[in-house]
């Protein structure tokens, strides 16, 4: 099987809009790997009535300790010198056998054996991928190379710098889940909606949640429609899902007349 090809979700409208889908595409792969934009779930499985109101978000994204839970009620912090080590396992390359290529042509060093520990479906993609002098050559391409190589570094540690997250927080999405890491999916999930998400953009951002899997975002951005619903409608976002999504345009108004009703 030859090397893994991902297509970046392509813009929709307002520099801050992401697109009516993406697709992830394996060189060699059907359209399986497409994501599944739910079109079909019916407009009455949520009921604006119901609609819970979410968690309030942690005061403050962690990005100096990242604390585990061990079970039974107990957690730990992760020493900062462990943290250093490994980013510097990461950045130094020492032993690396993988190198992921990239959009700007360059490549990233990375161990398979931690790939394949941190994201079984980019071990699937490295154990399968062809052997050159010892190396394992596989591609994460259509994404800003940037944002690779924080998606990689954040394997290693779950460390990252929030100024670079936010940044790069909609590809890095995207990427935590192509790839399953759940706990990348969660801190970007709270970084876009502490900072990034407006009533321009929330239309996309209820897309790419329900792409991604991330009911949060989903429920967040259906609170904020329903709240804004007259500014929200006449944006582009709401024009370009019109066109392209008319199942979804009619299961929001639901959530619109809903919550009218009961108001």
């Amino acid at each position: 099987m030859t090397s893994p090809e991902i297509d970046y979700p392509r813009l929709s409208s307002a520099p801050e809009s992401f697109g009516e889908c993406f697709n992830i595409r394996i060189e060699g792969e059907e359209s399986k790997h497409t994501l599944d934009s739910h079109e079909d779930r019916k407009s009455s499985v949520y009921n604006a009535c119901n609609i819970p109101k979410p968690p309030p978000p942690p005061s403050k994204i962690y990005s100096k300790s990242i604390t585990h839970d061990r079970g039974h009620g107990k957690s730990y912090r992760v020493p900062k010198e462990t943290r250093d080590t490994w980013d510097k396992f990461f950045k130094d390359g020492y032993g690396a056998d993988v190198h992921i290529s990239t959009d700007n042509g360059s490549f990233i060093l990375a161990h398979s054996t931690l790939l394949k520990i941190a994201s079984p479906i980019l071990g699937n993609l490295v154990q399968q991928s062809k052997v050159k002098n010892g190396i394992r050559c596989i591609k994460i391409l259509r994404f800003p190379h940037d944002a690779v190589f924080i998606f990689i570094c954040f394997l290693y540690s779950a460390c990252y710098g929030e100024r670079q997250m936010k940044k790069f927080v909609l590809p890095l999405l995207v990427l935590s889940h192509s790839y399953s890491v759940p706990s990348l999916r969660r801190v970007c999930t709270r970084l876009f909606e502490q900072d990034r998400l407006n009533p321009d953009n929330v239309i996309d951002g209820l897309q790419l949640g329900r792409n991604c899997d991330a009911p949060r975002l989903i429920v967040v951005c259906i609170r904020m429609i329903v709240r804004n619903f007259i500014t929200i409608s006449s944006s582009e976002g709401w024009e370009v899902m019109r066109r392209t999504s008319p199942t979804l345009e009619q299961e929001l108004l639901q959530y619109v007349y809903d919550a009218d009703s009961i108001t």
